[in-house]
């Protein structure tokens, strides 16, 4: 292992970063969460299409701004615009282009969590191997290529912490920290945790108050020449957006509508990112730094002042603790490696220490190089793929009775009112909607998972006699595997096509 570390350097391990996330942008096709399709490249398409409503509109809190900033969609718009202009309006194009950008922008979390460790601890191989981690955990080239708010906030907040701990510190290095953390903030909102713990350590310390000031002065700046900025041009109100976003976060019937759960599910959460035993070593590693420097106790206090924000508010969807996750890497390696030098004259502890390292290593190498060329939601994907390359399509039903499964028109190049049946009440009344004549008349009938299948199907058929079989979509591995783990939370993905035919 020391051989290998020596052998490297940074611009070795940000190659190795890179071989992951090409692979990634060339074979992890679809998404992974609603959010970073429908909320960034559905709406990105949306605006670059001009329609009069291009925003959710659950999100577009009491019709007077949307709840997120505008600026990342607008990134994706950008993207989205360049392909049009150069004459491709293939959305797998678009999504090629629109992983390119995340993959490559990801790279700075890697260099960053280099210098940043490297600022922190008097150990060149602790920035190695935090690097390396960086380059290669094993959600981290598949979640680099996602269109994830929770993950594009990352390198600018190591950016910031990296200005942050500077020594000594001066006032360019607190101007530099306060534009990065705005611009991760401006990504991710709840990321404030961390610039605010930064700025109360430092007004609470007799050194750096004045700093603390002006770091508090110039985030306010940097924040109203970026999304302020964009906000007043936009809706009218440089804070409309903020203001959305805790005008719907503090109503309670808003947030029931998402997974909650108890206050130490995200300790679980970590514990599994960080596959089970080698967790220890992380955790262990990330609480001892509480105890050394100022300037990583300041990034502990930061991260787990963020950490617990999340556990306390009941929202618990996994991706939220994800900008969470390289701070307990590099903590965690870092106070690690002191406890070794204390302890590593004790032959159980080397022991011990040597199993979880090969356990971590062996089972981050096997998901790295399945996740980084995993294709999720490929059943959503491929059905409206295999729309748009027919190019027969008039309007078309969804059927499914567990769970009602959004659809990535984006895919489809075209915008439908489909008819979606995820409940007997819609099916008994589908007959009556179909007379009515608001929606085109489907020629196409889409059934999800192979739950009771037939006699579903049978049901279909007293409201369309003649259905004939087109093809099956499938899923893929890894949508296949998160149903057999929990098929209560996960349903099967395969999506069977029939042609309604008169």
């Amino acid at each position: 292992m020391q051989k290998y570390l020596d052998s490297l350097n940074l611009k070795k391990i940000i190659f190795i970063g890179l071989f992951f996330r090409l692979l990634a942008i060339v074979f992890s096709k679809g998404y992974a969460f609603t959010d970073d399709h429908y909320e960034v490249v559905e709406m990105a398409q949306n605006l670059l299409d001009k329609i009069d409503s291009p925003f959710t509109k659950d999100f577009l809190v009491n019709g007077e701004a949307y709840l997120f900033s505008l600026i990342y969609p607008y990134i994706h718009y950008i993207i989205f615009g360049v392909c049009e202009w150069f004459g491709s309006y293939n959305p797998e194009t678009k999504m090629f282009f629109a992983r390119v950008f995340n993959g490559l922008f990801s790279l700075l979390s890697i260099y960053y969590g280099y210098k940043l460790t490297e600022r922190l601890s008097n150990r060149t191989n602790d920035a190695k191997i935090v690097a390396l981690l960086l380059a290669t955990f094993w959600v981290f080239p598949f979640m680099s290529v996602r269109n994830l708010r929770e993950f594009v906030c990352i390198p600018p907040l190591l950016m910031g912490c990296y200005f942050a701990v500077k020594k000594p510190l001066d006032q360019k290095s607190v101007l530099l920290a306060a534009w990065w953390f705005v611009i991760s903030f401006v990504f991710r909102y709840q990321i404030i945790f961390v610039p605010f713990s930064v700025g109360l350590f430092w007004l609470l310390s007799k050194a750096n108050w004045q700093k603390a000031i002006l770091f508090g002065l110039a985030f306010i700046g940097f924040y109203f020449l970026t999304q302020g900025l964009f906000d007043y041009v936009y809706w009218g109100n440089p804070i409309a957006s903020i203001k959305a976003y805790f005008t719907f976060n503090a109503n309670s019937k808003n947030i029931e509508i998402y997974p909650n759960g108890p206050w130490h599910r995200y300790i679980g959460t970590i514990a599994g990112l960080l596959l089970a035993f080698p967790s220890l070593m992380f955790f262990v590693g990330y609480f001892k730094t509480f105890t050394q420097s100022p300037n990583r106790r300041m990034l502990f206090l930061a991260s787990l002042f963020f950490f617990v924000f999340h556990s306390y508010y009941p929202n618990k969807q996994e991706r939220f603790i994800l900008p969470f996750v390289p701070f307990i890497l590099i903590l965690g390696v870092i106070g690690f490696r002191d406890i070794y030098e204390a302890f590593q004259d004790k032959k159980w502890f080397r022991k011990t220490t040597n199993f979880l390292v090969s356990w971590f290593i062996v089972l981050n190498t096997i998901l790295l190089c399945v996740l980084s060329v995993t294709y999720t939601k490929r059943s959503r994907v491929e059905s409206m793929n295999y729309f748009r390359e027919k190019g027969d399509l008039k309007n078309f039903v969804i059927q499914n009775f567990q769970a009602s499964q959004p659809v990535a028109l984006f895919y489809l190049h075209k915008r439908l009112d489909y008819y979606e049946i995820d409940t007997p009440e819609k099916l008994a009344d589908l007959p009556n909607e179909l007379k009515t004549g608001k929606k085109i008349y489907p020629n196409y009938l889409i059934m999800v998972g192979n739950s009771d299948l037939e006699a579903r199907l049978e049901l279909m058929k007293k409201v369309f006699p003649k259905l004939k079989h087109e093809t099956d979509i499938e899923p893929s591995f890894i949508d296949n595997i998160a149903y057999v783990l929990n098929p209560s939370h996960n349903h099967n993905e395969t999506w069977f096509i029939y042609r309604i035919e008169k």
